[in-house]
C-alpha cells in the first residue's frame, strides 16, 4: 500500500499505516474499468471518486491503496477526521451498498479494511486534539470513529465514510449535512446486510426530522445556526474530556 505522510503527519500514525499493507499495482481488471471511468467522470460531478480510483499515486488526497482500496481524505469533511474508503472492484464499485454489500465474501473484505482505517483514524483524531506537548491518553479513541455508508449516496462510486463523531467543521453547512449522519440515514457499516424493507426504511423522511445534538441530544428542530453554535461548545467539551489525563 502506498502511503502519503503528508495527510496524517505525525511518525507514529504514519508508521502504522505503512505497515498495514504492502504496495501492490492496480490489477488488469482495474486497469481496463480505468478506461470508461475516464469518460464519464468529466460529465457528472457526482462521478468525482473516479479519478482517485483510477491513479490514485497521483493525489495528494489519497492515503493508501491496494488491489482492493483506495483510501482517501474527504475534500469537504464533515468533522475533525472524515476519510473515504474506495472499493475498486469494477463490479461492485457502482452498485447501491446494498446490492454490493450481498456479497459476504466482499463485505467481510471490506469490513477488515474499516476495521483497520476506524483504528488509524482514532489515531490521527487523538494527535489532532492533543496539544503537541502533551502525552496522548491512553483510551480507546476508536470509539469516536464511525463508519458507514448513507442510504442515498452522494456519489455515483461506492464509498464507506469513516468519520470522528463530534461534526465539527467549516463544511458542516446545512441541515441536510448534519442529519445525513446523525439520523438512520447513516447505517453503520456494522448493520450490513440489511434487508430490503429495512434499506427502504433508512431512506425515508431523513432530511425532514430535526436536528439532535449528536451528544447532548438536545433537539434543534430546523435551527441550523443555533446547532452550529452549540456544536462548537460540544466540541471543546468533548475535547477537553477526551485530552485529560486517564486517572489509574
Amino acid at each position: 500500500m502506498l502511503v502519503r505522510t503528508t495527510q496524517f503527519p505525525s511518525k507514529h500514525v504514519v508508521e502504522v499505516m505503512m505497515s498495514a499493507s504492502k504496495a501492490s499495482p492496480p490489477s488488469k481488471k482495474v486497469q481496463a474499468a480505468n478506461v470508461a471511468a475516464r469518460t464519464f467522470a468529466s460529465l457528472d460531478r457526482r462521478n468525482g471518486l473516479s479519478e482517485y480510483l483510477r491513479d490514485p499515486a497521483k493525489h495528494p488526497s489519497v492515503l493508501g491503496y491496494s488491489d482492493d482500496f483506495v483510501v482517501i481524505k474527504d475534500l469537504y469533511p464533515k468533522a475533525t477526521v472524515h476519510l473515504l474508503i474506495l472499493p475498486r472492484d469494477p463490479d461492485k464499485q457502482n452498485l447501491h451498498p446494498s446490492k454490493a454489500f450481498q456479497d459476504a465474501a466482499f463485505l467481510g473484505k471490506l469490513k477488515d479494511e474499516a476495521s483497520k482505517w476506524r483504528a488509524l483514524a482514532g489515531k490521527e483524531l487523538a494527535r489532532s486534539l492533543c496539544p503537541p506537548i502533551t502525552s496522548i491518553p491512553d483510551r480507546n479513541w476508536d470509539d469516536e470513529i464511525k463508519v458507514g455508508i448513507h442510504s442515498v449516496p452522494s456519489m455515483h462510486h461506492l464509498h464507506v465514510h469513516v468519520i470522528s463523531r463530534d461534526m465539527h467543521s467549516p463544511s458542516l453547512k446545512h441541515k441536510k449535512h448534519y442529519n445525513s449522519f446523525n439520523t438512520p440515514f447513516f447505517v453503520g457499516l456494522e448493520e450490513f446486510p440489511l434487508t430490503e424493507e429495512e434499506a427502504t426504511a433508512r431512506k425515508k423522511d431523513w432530511h425532514k426530522g430535526d436536528m439532535i445534538c449528536w451528544r447532548c441530544k438536545r433537539n434543534f428542530e430546523n435551527k441550523f445556526p443555533a446547532l452550529k453554535q452549540h456544536l462548537e461548545t460540544e466540541f471543546n467539551e468533548w475535547k477537553a474530556e477526551l485530552i485529560k489525563p486517564v486517572d489509574r
